[in-house]
């Protein structure tokens, strides 16, 4: 009798942690289902600069499950070079708000095609049909997204910014050289290595002595400066 009763009780036992492990199986569970259970109906996605580009493709998780949604746009933005870090949150009743922090590009790099727009760095960022970003004309440039530029035109690049905010000027055209023709007309040649601002220096230098009236040689009798060697050239 006694035996029968303990064996009862062991059985008892047995039901009663089956049903607690089956009741936290379901608890840890309702997550998962609920998240499968919601289908995104909208997107929402900013950077510091302000909504995201088209370019990112993350409408294209529209109307997937949460959990799908968000798997693939984890992915989507950890492949994404431009994209430095971010925040996914769920906002009832259907949509993912993202919020980016992202590299923006700083020149460009036209061939005869497309434009090459490249961070700070010198990574190439995006490939574009337009820009109006500093640009290096360059007819036989061709890189592949992600991609870091030769140091010749990373340099030139760097030129030709700090000609952009001195004299309005946007484009370069590097061939063996980098020529800049500023608005003034006359060409500017640049080497392909150096100081930079050795360089720049050297031209303001030159621009403010052309324009002092109380110098022979003037503007107006210039075609070109040449800053290739150690003297300047003027011709």
């Amino acid at each position: 009798m006694k035996l029968s009763k303990r064996i009862k009780n062991k059985k008892i036992d047995i039901f009663k942690y089956l049903s607690f492990f089956l009741i936290l199986i379901f608890i840890f569970s309702i997550p998962t289902i609920i998240q499968k259970m919601i289908k995104i109906q909208k997107i929402e996605c900013f950077t510091q600069y302000g909504e995201c580009p088209n370019e990112f493709g993350l409408t294209s998780f529209l109307l997937s499950d949460y959990k799908i949604a968000k798997k693939g746009i984890e992915k989507n933005l950890d492949n994404n070079i431009q994209v430095n870090n971010y925040l996914i949150q769920y906002k009832i009743p259907a949509t993912i708000k993202i919020d980016l922090n992202v590299t923006k590009p700083k020149f460009a790099i036209k061939n005869s095609s497309n434009y090459y727009l490249v961070s700070s760095e010198g990574v190439v960022l995006n490939i574009s049909s337009e820009s109006n970003l500093p640009t290096l004309l360059k007819n036989d440039a061709k890189y592949d997204y992600g991609e870091s530029i030769s140091y010749e035109d990373k340099f030139a690049l760097d030129i030709i910014e700090k000609v952009a905010w001195l004299y309005s000027v946007n484009s370069g055209l590097l061939e063996n050289d980098l020529q800049i023709r500023l608005k003034e007309g006359v060409v500017v040649r640049f080497p392909l290595a150096g100081d930079v601002d050795t360089l720049i220096g050297s031209l303001r230098l030159i621009f403010s002595r052309l324009n002092d009236e109380s110098q022979g040689i003037k503007m107006e009798d210039i075609k070109e400066i040449d800053l290739r060697f150690k003297s300047a050239i003027l011709r």
